[in-house]
C-alpha cells in the first residue's frame, strides 16, 4: 500500500515477446538519431489512465470501486499493432504502439474503468482513450524526417499478441536511472 502520496497510473502488462519485438522498433528510433527518449523495455505497458498524485485515501477508493468491476470481466487476447503518435507528424510528441484486433474489447474496459472513476470524483480529462503502448517521448525536431519514415513504415506492424488477464494500479518511483513502476494492486479478469 502507499502510504504518501505518488504518481500512480493504470496499466495492462504486455507478454514479454510483443516486448521484443516492440524493441526492434525501438531499436530503429535511435539508429535514427532522432531526438527520442525511449521507453525501457521492462516499462512497457497499455496506458489505462494517468491518475497524477494520489493519497492511500485515494488509493483505498480505487481498489474498491475497481474490485467489482473488473472480476467480471473477461480476459482475452489482443493483437499490438501498427506505431503511432500524439501530436502532429511533423512535431510527435509521443510514440506509441497501438491495438490490432481486439480494439473493441480493450476500449470497452477502458470506458468501464473511466466511468467508475468519475463517480468517485476521479474526472477523464476529456480526451479520447487510446489504447496504446508508449515506445518514446519526442525531445526535439532533431531527424524528424527519420523518425516520419520509421512512422510510416511501421504503421502496420504486427507485434504479436498479448493476454489481457489483468489491470494494474502501479505507482512511478523515479530514480536517477529513469522510473521504475512498481504494482500497487491488481485487478484479475476471469479467465476465458
Amino acid at each position: 500500500m502507499i502510504l504518501t502520496q505518488n504518481r500512480c497510473f493504470l496499466a495492462i502488462d504486455i507478454d514479454s515477446h510483443v516486448k521484443v519485438n516492440v524493441k526492434v522498433t525501438q531499436d530503429h528510433v535511435k539508429e535514427s538519431e532522432a531526438d527520442v527518449k525511449v521507453v525501457e523495455p521492462e516499462n512497457l505497458h497499455f496506458t489505462v489512465k494517468f491518475l497524477g498524485n494520489v493519497d492511500e485515501s485515494a488509493v483505498k477508493r480505487i481498489i474498491g470501486v475497481l474490485t467489482p468491476l473488473l472480476e467480471g470481466e473477461k480476459s482475452s487476447k489482443v493483437s499490438v499493432k501498427g506505431v503511432g503518435f500524439f501530436g502532429h507528424m511533423k512535431a510527435p510528441r509521443v510514440l506509441w504502439v497501438g491495438v490490432g484486433e481486439g480494439k473493441t474489447y480493450i476500449e470497452g474496459i477502458f470506458s468501464k474503468i473511466s466511468a467508475k472513476l468519475e463517480e468517485i470524483g476521479i474526472k477523464s480529462d476529456g480526451k479520447e482513450a487510446v489504447p496504446h503502448i508508449t515506445v518514446g517521448r519526442v525531445r526535439s525536431g532533431r531527424n524528424i524526417n527519420k523518425l516520419e519514415e520509421i512512422i510510416l513504415k511501421e504503421r502496420e506492424t504486427l507485434y504479436g499478441e498479448t493476454l489481457i488477464d489483468a489491470v494494474k494500479l502501479k505507482s512511478s518511483v523515479l530514480t536517477p536511472r529513469g522510473p521504475r513502476y512498481v504494482d500497487v494492486a491488481s485487478f484479475p479478469l476471469k479467465k476465458q
